[in-house]
């Protein structure tokens, strides 16, 4: 039974009991009531009204009930949306893995194939030990050798002190000889004639360590001659092991793959800041990724002039600030200089310390020595963060160009194309330039500086701007229409 209906049954017996009851009044004195009883047609309407009060609170309350079911409803509707929403970012962590274990599965191909060349070059490096181990040993042999005749030298130098000392005893004996001449003629004789058989021996002796002596010195000069010998092959051996690594790297392609994680993952960045035109004031900030690229000893930064997003109204604010710094990791560093290459004035170049090699997480590049070992060309989109290949050739009537086969229907397709300020590596991993517009890149040969501009110095970097901007202009306008 619920509350309300036991609320209502209690009501209507304590309602019938007031109305059968009577309430007798004490007499009072001479006086007499007569009490009336009361009327049962008003005890069935208070009867009626309480029903109706009841049955109003309980349709209150069933619709609280009902309220309070809608509210648990949306809640359900709500945890519903939830777990759909959860359900699709699972699919979408899965497809994410699948991905992962794919470019796993690519690098670990990768790290095969470097191992196999690591223990190649292990085994060279182990037969050249081996060989150096077989001179050691002969130059040991040599050593000892020289040590037995210095040995032998010793024991002739004693030999020539004890005769040196009987020469002295035999000397003595022949004063003593000499106060006796009379009575030890024979005797005299005899000695003298052992003196000169000493003497003899004496020379002989002296002659033997003259010639053990030179043996010595000649030993001594083979063993120098012996050890330079070694030391030159070795040094030999070094540069060829080195001459071979690279003609090996020189003629093995690279995957694209390994090529694009070494240019990504150098964590080498460079923050520009300026303030543009119509701009309301407000500092604008530009990251270039560069490509890390050795110079001989020197390490370069290259990116393009569209990297900057400077636009030729942006070079007549005279309130322009340009200003930057170089990010290695965790460490940053001011931008100072920047070239704009005489080769071509829309690619440029970041001198960058020796001591900062440290903080580059991946090997530099190398400019490609023969540019055209490959016919295809590998191209990193840096804004995008694609990659692909591209067949390409030298323009005969541009040789400092190479003509990138830009195919329009991979454009339609949606499939990787070049494009304007593309970073162009051979198939060896070397840079070969940087494309400067749909069909051309510049070939990127030497880093010889057609004119220089030092950022973070205000109205003076803005006047260098102009003029790198201008001699820009100047030089694309005289290039043929295709490679403007």
């Amino acid at each position: 039974m619920s509350r309300s209906l036991l609320l209502i049954v209690c009501d209507f017996l304590l309602i019938s009991l007031l109305a059968l009851a009577r309430f007798e009044t004490p007499e009072e004195e001479g006086l007499e009531q007569e009490v009336m009883p009361e009327d049962p047609l008003q005890a069935q309407e208070d009867i009626i009204d309480a029903l109706k009060l009841s049955l109003e609170l309980e349709q209150e309350s069933n619709l609280n009930m009902a309220a309070s079911l809608q509210e648990t409803q949306e809640q359900l509707n709500e945890a519903a949306d939830n777990l759909q929403e959860r359900e699709s970012e699972l699919e979408r962590a899965r497809r994410e893995g699948e991905n992962l274990q794919r470019d796993n599965r690519d690098l670990q191909t990768d790290l095969e194939d470097r191992i196999a060349i690591l223990e190649r070059r292990e085994k060279q490096v182990s037969d050249l030990s081996v060989r150096i181990e077989r001179q050691e040993k002969e130059a040991k042999e040599r050593v000892r050798q020289m040590e037995s005749l210095q040995s032998e030298l010793k024991e002739g130098q004693a030999a020539m002190a004890e005769a040196e000392a009987r020469q002295k005893e035999l000397e003595e004996a022949h004063r003593e000889a000499e106060l006796q001449a009379n009575a030890l003629n024979t005797q005299l004789q005899l000695a003298e004639t052992e003196t000169r058989l000493v003497r003899q021996n004496l020379e002989l002796a002296r002659s033997e360590v003259s010639i053990i002596r030179n043996e010595n010195q000649r030993l001594q000069e083979h063993a120098s001659q012996l050890a330079t010998r070694v030391a030159q092959g070795v040094s030999a051996q070094t540069e060829r092991l080195a001459a071979i690594e690279e003609e090996v790297r020189q003629a093995q392609p690279r995957s694209p793959n390994s090529i694009f994680a070494d240019f990504m993952g150098s964590g080498v960045s460079i923050e520009v800041r300026y303030r543009g035109s119509f701009r309301d004031g407000d500092e604008r900030l530009v990251t270039v990724r560069p490509v890390i690229v050795r110079d001989g000893e020197d390490l370069k930064a290259l990116f393009s002039w569209s990297d900057l997003q400077l636009s030729e109204n942006d070079l007549r604010n005279r309130d322009l600030n340009f200003h930057g710094v170089i990010r290695l990791g965790a460490k940053t560093h001011p931008l100072g200089k920047m070239d704009f290459l005489s080769l071509d004035t829309r690619i440029i170049v970041v001198p960058l310390e020796k001591a900062w090699e440290s903080s580059i997480e991946t090997n530099p590049f190398r400019i490609a020595l023969e540019p055209l070992k490959f016919p295809r060309a590998v191209l990193v989109d840096r804004e995008k963060g694609h990659y692909g290949e591209a067949p390409f050739k030298l323009d005969i009537e541009a040789r400092d160009y190479f003509r990138v086969d830009s195919r329009l229907m991979n454009r339609l397709m949606g499939e990787f194309s070049p494009s304007n300020s593309n970073i162009m590596f051979s198939q060896a991993g070397d840079l070969l330039g940087v494309m400067v517009n749909r069909k051309y890149a510049a070939h990127v040969d030497n880093f010889l500086p057609g004119v220089s501009v030092t950022s973070g110095r205000g109205e003076t970097t803005l006047i260098e701007l102009q003029q790198a901007y201008t001699r820009m202009i100047n030089q694309v306008r005289r290039l043929p229409e295709d490679l403007r």
